[in-house]
């Protein structure tokens, strides 16, 4: 059985947003992560040019 702490982590960690992005390849940070999130809003129409 899961304790009741890992629940609740779990749950925490899946609606916050991270300032760091992994995937393939290397990590996003910094400079490199506002310029991909920035484009990102840009194409989905939230942050005009």
């Amino acid at each position: 059985m899961t304790p009741p702490h890992e629940i609740v982590k779990r749950r925490v960690a899946a609606k916050m947003a991270f300032l760091v992005c992994t995937g393939n390849g290397r990590t996003l940070k910094g400079r490199d992560l506002s310029q991909v999130k920035n484009s990102i809003l840009r194409l989905t129409g939230f942050l005009e040019a």
